[in-house]
């Protein structure tokens, strides 16, 4: 597990800017545009290929070249699109934060889904409470990175230089942190009844106060109900695990 994730905006994060460009009629512009933003070392795609291709091509050598040259490329395409594009390429530029976030998230915990899936086929209790501390870790370590300005600094010159708001999508933030809260709480609820003693009389788990659900049952009755609820708690736990991985790819460009 990383401590943090590698804060650097990556050519698939732009991919909503790249189609919205290169389906337009600046699609054959490409060259010029990238002339225009001193990008002299473009590693341009050999035979014939789409335009999308030679526009990702563009970017790239700009995400590799000084931190001013994005802006700049930014600038040239302003320059050269109309009002009408230029708006859709501001619209998809609102999307990149948003795959951003998610992105470097996901970058940092790839396990989140995996955490999941070993918590679903682990076999007897100790297995279970070990697989369930990992995903309850791995879902705090995700609420911990939500709290954290990821690319503030790109957004930052990327607004300042083209004067379009990049506004922190605190919403998103929000629902994410939230699902990682909801798994904390299912896991810790799994742990608690694994760590419930299986013996008749001995458990207490919601009701009315001074009630007892295993009143009256034998000790083999009282560890089959015991042992249905931690599979149904577990049963719970993976869900919200599950739920956490699919906020996070939501957002995420794919190309």
């Amino acid at each position: 597990m990383t401590d943090a994730p590698p804060e650097k905006l990556l050519v698939s994060d732009l991919s909503a800017v790249i189609s919205t460009v290169a389906e337009s009629s600046m699609g054959e512009s490409v060259k010029s545009v990238a002339n225009l933003s001193g990008l002299r070392r473009v590693p341009w795609p050999t035979g014939s290929v789409a335009a999308a291709e030679n526009w990702a091509a563009v970017f790239t050598a700009a995400l590799e070249a000084t931190p001013e040259t994005l802006p700049k490329l930014f600038l040239s395409i302003r320059e050269n699109a109309g009002q009408e594009l230029w708006n859709a390429v501001e619209h998809a530029l609102q999307e990149v934060r948003k795959s951003c976030i998610t992105r470097c998230i996901i970058d940092a915990h790839p396990e989140v889904g995996d955490r999941a899936d070993a918590l679903l086929i682990a076999s007897g209790p100790k297995q279970m409470r070990e697989d369930a501390q990992r995903l309850r870790e791995t879902a705090i370590s995700v609420r911990r990175l939500l709290l954290r300005p990821l690319l503030a600094g790109t957004f930052l010159q990327l607004q300042r230089e083209l004067e379009v708001p990049f506004p922190d999508p605190d919403w998103l933030r929000m629902e994410i942190a939230d699902q990682a809260v909801d798994v904390v709480t299912a896991v810790d609820y799994l742990l608690f009844l694994l760590q419930t003693p299986p013996r008749s009389g001995q458990l207490f788990l919601g009701g009315e106060p001074g009630s007892d659900r295993t009143q009256g049952r034998t000790d083999e009755e009282t560890l089959d109900w015991l042992t249905r609820r931690q599979l149904d708690a577990r049963g719970t736990a993976v869900r919200q695990g599950q739920r956490l991985l699919t906020s996070l790819r939501r957002h995420i460009s794919t190309g």
